[in-house]
C-alpha cells in the first residue's frame, strides 16, 4: 500500500462564538462534510468544555486517517487538522466559509506526507518552544 498522504490544517478566525460552543452543530457539519467528500467515518468523539471558554474538541477516525478540530470561542478561533492517505482532502474546503460565516478569515496549509516525499529542507528532532 502506498503511504502517500495529504496533511491539511485550517486556522479560522472571526467565527461566531456561539457557533464555536455548539457541539451538536459542529458535529453535524463535520460529519456531513466528510460524508459528502466520500470519506469513510469509522468513529467519532466530541467533548464540550464547561469552563475556560466552553470550547469543543472533536475527532473523526477515518479509514483514510483522521479529522480533528478545537474551538476557542473566547478568541473566535477554530483549528482544524485533516490527514488523509491517498485521497486529497481539499474537498472539505468547500463548506467551511459558508458554515462559519462570510466574515471569517480562513488560512490553510497542506503538507505532502509519505516515505517518498521530497522536501526542500528536512529538520529532524526540532523542538517546539
Amino acid at each position: 500500500m502506498d503511504d502517500f498522504g495529504y496533511h491539511t490544517i485550517w486556522d479560522i478566525t472571526g467565527a461566531d462564538a456561539r457557533l464555536l460552543k455548539d457541539a451538536p452543530a459542529l458535529h453535524d457539519f463535520f460529519l456531513s462534510t466528510l460524508q459528502r467528500s466520500r470519506f469513510t467515518v469509522l468513529d467519532h468523539l466530541t467533548h464540550k468544555f464547561n469552563v475556560g471558554g466552553e470550547g469543543v474538541t472533536g475527532l473523526y477516525l477515518l479509514s483514510e486517517s483522521h479529522l480533528s478540530y478545537h474551538t476557542y470561542p473566547e478568541s473566535h478561533y477554530i483549528s482544524i487538522d485533516v490527514y488523509t492517505c491517498g485521497s486529497n482532502n481539499l474537498s472539505i474546503n468547500e463548506g467551511i466559509r459558508g458554515f462559519f460565516g462570510g466574515d471569517v478569515k480562513v488560512k490553510s496549509r497542506t503538507l505532502l506526507r509519505g516515505s517518498n516525499v521530497v522536501v526542500a529542507k528536512e529538520v529532524e528532532n526540532e523542538t517546539c518552544q
